[in-house]
């Protein structure tokens, strides 16, 4: 009995010890190949334009002749939609300090580049016409902001999915009388 408490516990005490062993900090191994960041590249908007138009191309998968009618086309038609957009303001009012003619002028202007955007968009929708099919065409126009491609979709940042605690209960049919979200028949 005595040799077994013995025998265990020496085992425990090297078992512990090893494991503060192990759980030393060693040295990171440097790949000498990556000690440098790779320097990226700024694109200049010309540039940017030229592989937005070659990306799209290559999501509509194109043939070559095709390929270079539409990317000379689609470059024309980016440079068209910059265009539309009003040049930025120098000096911005805060939203809480503008007056009511202040935000009518806004609202104004905000149709009046909507209404160009949407202009342009015809125009060019019967030169694309001309060298895309339907389905094509679809993914070309339904691009909600040209030219912001890598924005994605964040409907919880948004607060468009409502808040984690307002939630109904997975598999909810939000009819139960302890949801705060079901309908109340009184």
């Amino acid at each position: 009995m005595k040799t077994t408490r013995l025998l265990s516990t020496l085992i425990l005490t090297v078992c512990l010890g090893f494991g503060s062993v192990m759980a030393q900090n060693a040295a990171p191994q440097v790949c000498p190949e990556k000690t440098e960041k790779p320097y990226k590249v700024k694109l200049t908007p010309e540039q940017r334009m030229e592989a937005q138009a070659q990306r799209m191309g290559k999501q509509l998968m194109l043939d070559d002749a095709k390929l270079a009618q539409f990317t000379s086309l689609y470059k024309e038609y980016l440079t068209a939609l910059k265009e539309c957009r009003p040049a930025a303001k120098e000096n911005k009012v805060k939203p809480c300090e503008r007056t009511d003619a202040q935000i009518q002028q806004e609202i104004e202007q905000r149709f009046e580049v909507r209404q160009k955007v949407l202009d342009t968009q015809k125009k060019y929708y019967a030169s694309f016409k001309k060298i895309l099919n339907a389905r094509q065409l679809e993914k070309v126009f339904s691009m909600p902001h040209p030219g912001k491609m890598h924005k994605g979709n964040f409907p919880m940042r948004d607060g468009k999915m409502g808040k984690p605690g307002n939630m109904p209960a997975p598999g909810c049919p939000n009819v139960c009388p302890a949801c705060p979200q079901a309908p109340q028949n009184k």
